[in-house]
């Protein structure tokens, strides 16, 4: 026998009826079902206007152009992809090699060190390995496979650009300012220097092993600063090693230190005035009552998607007062939403976030068209309370069923396009998508008829 489906569905956190029952499956189902070009358009000219109304009035960064900088140089190597020294220490930990032998190698023996000279390039590849491994096995007890280290740097899934750089990059060039890179680099079997960037992205590329000098050295900051017609003050410089920044700071540039890609992208923003970031609608800063432990979530994520995703995790949190605490979540090329059970005892009638999981998963094997959710986290070790994970849809969230502001063939569009989806809602049948015990027999009738 077909039941109707039961009302409870998304963020809720309870019953939810109206344009919120829909607000997750909305944006989604008027792409998948709605083709007449009139209906795009009504949509597409709501979503500019939803924005403008929420943006207006609100403080917006500007940016003069006769400003003070006409250009933002970067390190590669730990600023726009992982730094050597981070992918050894994971490496290490993977091979089962003493901690700190690559970086200790790195370090040995100073200017007239291995990698120093293959920094400069004054050596291949191949010698450079061949003395590399004896001496990272001397300083390890053990035999160690730098071939393999190596063939790790140097791959597209580890050496893969900040999606958070990527941005702010196109960003800073959009308003009129120059873009280079400056790094200490090496070459490749090929004869090539190890690039893994799109040199489209850069007014200028300035490398050590090209140019047989390397950070700190004054000279290859001169170098940079002529090719790009500057002088000093007139540019910034972002790099991850207090040394490289020193030297450039003492040459008038500004710099700023990477420890984390994201927070110095917030930093540049405050220098150049306008922002370099993708906007998420409706988040905020995770307040200090609900923040969740990041170096957990981030190797659970890894572990979920895959070993090889890079890059630093951002974290947002929703500002909307919904029952269980709802988080952005940017790691690499993923945005995914998580939605956790909150800290304490919880009171009945809560909706926990095992049942949501469920219903979400049932209802889009059903065909209702809601977020994918990706995976249910039930060990609190991770972060403290059970959550689950599902794919982030940008999309607009209609708080006033009345939707002011729109023309009428905006709301119509929208609104049938919601009838749509509640139809879909109550066409399921529960016990073929598994959620025949779910809830009490005859409760929902009412709220579906109220309807």
């Amino acid at each position: 026998m077909r039941r109707p489906a039961r009302a409870p569905i998304g963020w809720g956190g309870g019953r939810v009826t109206g344009v919120a029952a829909c607000s997750l499956g909305l944006n989604m189902y008027i792409r998948r079902l709605f083709q007449p070009s009139h209906l795009q358009r009504a949509w597409r000219a709501a979503f500019l206007k939803q924005n403008q109304c929420r943006h207006r009035g609100a403080p917006r960064w500007t940016h003069s152009g006769g400003g003070p900088y006409r250009a933002v140089i970067f390190d590669m190597s730990g600023v726009l992809i992982p730094s050597p020294g981070r992918v050894a220490a994971e490496w290490e930990v993977q091979n089962h090699i003493p901690s700190g032998t690559i970086l200790k190698a790195f370090y040995s023996g100073g200017e007239n060190g291995l990698w120093m000279k293959f920094m400069r390039g004054e050596t291949t590849k191949e010698d450079f390995l061949r003395e590399f491994g004896r001496l990272c096995s001397e300083i390890s007890k053990t035999s160690v496979p730098v071939d393999s280290f190596f063939s790790v740097l140097t791959s597209k899934e580890v050496a893969k650009q900040f999606q958070v750089m990527t941005e702010a990059i196109t960003r800073i060039r959009e308003k009129g300012l120059k873009t280079a890179v400056l790094s200490n680099n090496f070459y490749l079997s090929n004869g090539k220097s190890f690039f893994p960037l799109d040199r489209k992205q850069f007014d200028v590329v300035v490398e050590s092993c090209l140019e047989g000098v390397y950070e700190p050295d004054p000279r290859i900051y001169k170098l940079c600063l002529e090719r790009l017609s500057l002088q000093p003050s007139e540019a910034i410089f972002l790099d991850d090693l207090e040394q490289n920044l020193k030297a450039a700071a003492s040459l008038g540039l500004h710099t700023i230190k990477v420890n984390d890609p994201e927070t110095a992208v917030k930093e540049l923003e405050t220098l150049l005035g306008f922002t370099l970031r993708t906007v998420i609608p409706n988040t905020c800063p995770v307040r200090e009552t609900m923040e969740i432990p990041k170096d957990s979530l981030e190797k659970y994520l890894k572990d979920l998607l895959g070993t090889q995703t890079t890059g630093p995790l951002e974290l947002l949190q929703f500002d909307h007062r919904l029952s269980s605490p709802t988080y952005y979540i940017r790691l690499a090329d993923y945005q995914l939403l998580l939605r956790k059970k909150p800290p304490g005892t919880l009171l009945p009638p809560t909706c926990t976030v095992e049942r949501e999981f469920r219903i979400m998963k049932a209802l889009a094997n059903a065909g209702v068209p809601v977020l994918k959710v990706l995976d249910l986290c039930e060990d609190p070790r991770v972060i403290g309370t059970p959550f689950y994970l599902m794919e982030y849809c940008p999309g607009l969230i209609y708080k006033d069923p009345s939707l002011p502001g729109l023309e009428a063939n905006q709301r119509r569009a929208i609104y049938t396009a919601m009838n749509r989806v509640l139809c879909k809602i109550h066409s399921v049948d529960l016990d073929t998508a598994g959620l025949g015990d779910y809830g009490r027999q005859g409760e929902l009738e009412a709220a579906r008829l109220s309807c």
